[in-house]
């Protein structure tokens, strides 16, 4: 390859028809080198590397081809380049071991780190491994409450969810579904989204979840044998409980309660080994949501008697059997 073709990389294209200026993309076939490859940052909210067989196949076909296959998209912003779309087939050339490649290049340019995170959203989109988590983890740059919520929970992460003592103990995705799940008469997850869910999150909602949240963590804590108390079914029926016994009663014969009182019925519900185990493999359908509710309603019942020394009425709804 030429050295005149290798200094195409140092000239990023700017848009100079009115197409372009309207798109604000422009497309590029340059010479990539290793170095040239490094320099391009991934955006925080960009997927974790898959190594899988396809990155060893594609791999292959750069070092046979000495070209990256597709369009690579960058992002430009404040003069800085992000890889968009195509750090898997980055990672292939790299694993290819040829010192430079053929690439079209598409940039994209951007006056703020939120665009970029919508046209992430827009590329990926359609792609059907793209999952809910990562959809939200791009959606955090551009909505505020969801930045909020992971601010102050860091405990609520995106991938690598229950790995590890730094890993996130539950994922964005499913804690929303869970909690607006919540906020209906029968508790369930059918039928929602998380991206859409997350359009109608306010700020309101959040300060509530927060709540929520911070308790459940001091309750549940982040130790493995308690990861089951993390998974859709327990914490789909301790958040319907605690909007009808500490944000709205739920009859005028269900007494209201602290969210320290609250907090003292998670830690029962924690403490109890033969529930937690009775949750391995359950989840939040109708065989198991009956049983999971009348398991919580006793602990909380107990303790709520220990704590006052008389007997508490709790909701009965005619899901939750007898």
């Amino acid at each position: 390859m030429g050295n005149d073709v290798k200094s195409a990389h140092l000239r990023i294209v700017k848009p100079s028809t009115d197409a372009q200026k309207e798109t604000r993309t422009t497309l590029d076939t340059i010479v990539v080198t290793l170095d040239i490859a490094r320099s391009w940052k991934l955006p925080p909210f960009q997927r974790p590397l898959k190594d899988n067989a396809k990155l060893a196949i594609v791999a292959n076909d750069i070092a046979t081809n000495e070209v990256i296959p597709g369009v690579m998209t960058l992002g430009v912003l404040d003069k800085v380049l992000y890889v968009i779309d195509g750090q898997h087939r980055r990672e292939a050339f790299y694993r290819s071991e040829v010192q430079e490649a053929f690439a079209d290049i598409r940039y994209a340019h951007f006056t703020s780190m939120g665009e970029m995170a919508d046209e992430f959203q827009k590329l990926n989109g359609r792609i059907a491994n793209m999952t809910p988590d990562d959809m939200l983890r791009a959606e955090e740059h551009t909505n505020p409450v969801l930045r909020r919520l992971r601010r102050e929970c860091s405990f609520i992460g995106y991938t690598q969810v229950r790995r590890g003592p730094g890993s996130p103990i539950v994922s964005m995705s499913a804690l929303l579904r869970c909690w607006f799940g919540s906020s209906t008469e029968v508790p369930s997850l059918g039928g929602m989204n998380a991206s859409e869910l997350v359009q109608s999150f306010t700020d309101e909602e959040c300060t509530t979840l927060i709540d929520f949240c911070t308790l459940a963590m001091k309750a549940l804590g982040k130790d493995p044998e308690h990861h089951k108390l993390w998974l859709n079914l327990n914490l789909a029926i301790c958040m319907w409980l605690y909007r009808r016994l500490v944000i709205t009663p739920y009859s005028a014969s269900t007494k209201k309660i602290s969210r320290d009182m609250f907090l003292k019925c998670l830690m029962s519900v924690a403490a109890d080994g033969s529930y937690s185990d009775w949750l391995v493999g359950r989840q939040l359908r109708e065989r198991d949501r009956s049983p999971a509710y009348r398991k919580v309603k006793d602990l909380f019942a107990k303790r709520l008697e220990l704590e006052t020394g008389q007997k508490p009425r709790l909701p009965s709804p005619d899901w939750g059997g007898k």
